[in-house]
């Protein structure tokens, strides 16, 4: 079989046959195998050299906080409010003290850190007919976290 691709085979009775061009081998298998393994490994380094944890910034840290205080509000949590507010905190100073109903953020437009000290444009809707409307909310950083001041 000269001039053939296929490499003959000699069966029990001494005839040959030729191999079938479409056998399955395992290297395409082990091939996807080496990809996945290779791929978990990459994602277990990376998340070991930079946790979640430190891939915040300040601006996520104060968007948590506010999204936290107001949900603390709508759900009239006076004990976790307790915990989201700084110490000379005042309601009859709050931000969302004209707001009736709940009370939605509909974002956290910019924030300016100063060392603990950060402010930030709090764009807020209710179900109280007014729309939406932008406050310059005051924070301070208490550890790790941001507390809400007025």
């Amino acid at each position: 079989m000269s001039g053939s691709s296929e490499s003959p085979q000699r069966d029990a009775g001494g005839t040959e046959d030729p191999v079938d061009p479409r056998r399955t081998t395992a290297v395409p298998f082990i091939a996807a195998v080496t990809v996945i393994v290779v791929i978990l490994v990459a994602i277990v380094v990376s998340s070991r050299l930079s946790p979640a944890d430190e891939n915040v910034t300040e601006a996520d840290r104060i968007s948590r906080s506010v999204a936290d205080f107001i949900q603390a509000h709508n759900h009239d949590d006076a004990d976790l409010q307790k915990t989201l507010v700084c110490s000379s905190w005042s309601d009859d100073r709050s931000v969302l003290r004209d707001r009736e109903g709940e009370v939605t953020l509909q974002g956290v437009e910019s924030s300016e850190v100063n060392g603990d000290r950060a402010r930030a444009e709090v764009r807020v809707s209710a179900d109280d007919g007014k729309g939406e409307t932008t406050d310059t909310w005051q924070l301070t950083r208490d550890g790790e976290t941001w507390v809400v001041c007025n």
